[in-house]
């Protein structure tokens, strides 16, 4: 059985290329040509997470059955990655064989490329100015797959560590050349944001809704597990809600359940799928609402058609 690492992963997928997976997964998803349950967690004591989450592809070039599995655990230091484990994919080989990819290097990328799918379709042409909540390898992940879609002129950061958000300024100001700014408080980092992502691990609401800027579209990215929250319910009363599934997100996410349970969230509301966007006639209203938000918790067909696309990418080698 053929393994590929975090370095092959990296050299087999350009930015551009992801972005086109992500369209391609979604795409698949509304089109109901994915069989895939919602994802097994399972904590221990010491509050680190394994999820399991398998699918099933029934058409095209990422057709077939795979599995991601994945140790997380937000305790660890900066030098190892928060999440840990594999993606399989079976019948993959030009030999038919069982195929692992590293979940952690493609759940990076295909998080950050679904957010800057989501921004493509839902933020003006002309936003600028990128307000990144978070310091870790989303954070970046999410400011490079923002350049591919938007010319940027500023980035604001804004960190529950400060040391962490001046390292992570300076990573910024060297990958993109741009001003960055840090901020003290998540509502000085959002306030004249036209595009806001949320990448953290936090257990409590930092944001607002009378934080937020008249204008803006909103990631919320870092809260993709019960137990885990980064906007307050207001904000759901404030922005036009889009999802990447609408049953993945309503079984995981404790802010969605709470605005509807405290009326910010009409009981129809369930919020429109991205995937139908690029799928019909259906289109954004960020005319008549000028906030929008993508609120994404992952799904296993991203993974199995990055994790295809890869394989096919190094078949030679495989």
């Amino acid at each position: 059985m053929q393994f590929i690492d975090r370095k092959r992963v990296q050299q087999a997928l350009s930015y551009a290329k992801c972005l086109q997976l992500s369209r391609d997964a979604f795409s698949l998803f509304s089109n109901g040509k994915v069989k895939q349950t919602l994802r097994s967690v399972i904590v221990s004591e010491q509050s680190s997470m394994m999820g399991t989450m398998p699918a099933y592809i029934s058409e095209g070039p990422y057709a077939g059955f795979g599995l991601k599995t994945v140790k997380v655990d937000f305790s660890r230091s900066h030098q190892r990655s928060s999440h840990e484990g594999c993606i399989l994919l079976y019948g993959a080989s030009n030999h038919e064989d069982m195929v692992l990819v590293d979940a952690a290097s493609v759940t990076e990328l295909r998080t950050a490329a679904a957010s800057a799918v989501a921004t493509d379709i839902l933020a003006p042409k002309n936003a600028s100015h990128l307000s990144i909540l978070g310091t870790g390898v989303q954070a970046k992940k999410h400011v490079l797959l923002m350049m591919e879609i938007r010319s940027l002129r500023q980035i604001t950061v804004w960190g529950r560590n400060t040391t962490s958000a001046a390292i992570f300024a300076d990573w910024c100001r060297q990958h993109t050349g741009l001003p960055v700014t840090v901020a003290m408080t998540p509502a000085q980092a959002v306030s004249d944001a036209d595009i806001i992502c949320t990448v953290t691990a936090s257990k409590e609401p930092f944001l607002h809704a009378n934080d937020l800027p008249d204008h803006c579209h909103i990631n919320a990215v870092g809260a993709s597990a019960f137990g885990f929250q980064e906007l307050g319910p207001d904000i759901y009363s404030a922005t036009k809600l889009y999802v990447d599934s609408r049953e993945a997100v309503w079984n995981a996410s404790s802010c969605l359940i709470q605005a509807k349970e405290q009326g910010f969230i009409t009981p129809t509301d369930m919020g429109i799928e991205i995937g139908e966007l690029l799928t019909s006639d259906l289109k954004p209203f960020v005319v008549k609402l000028p906030r929008t938000l993508f609120k994404s918790v992952g799904l296993a067909v991203q993974d199995l058609v990055f994790s295809r696309a890869i394989v096919s990418q190094l078949q030679p080698l495989i």
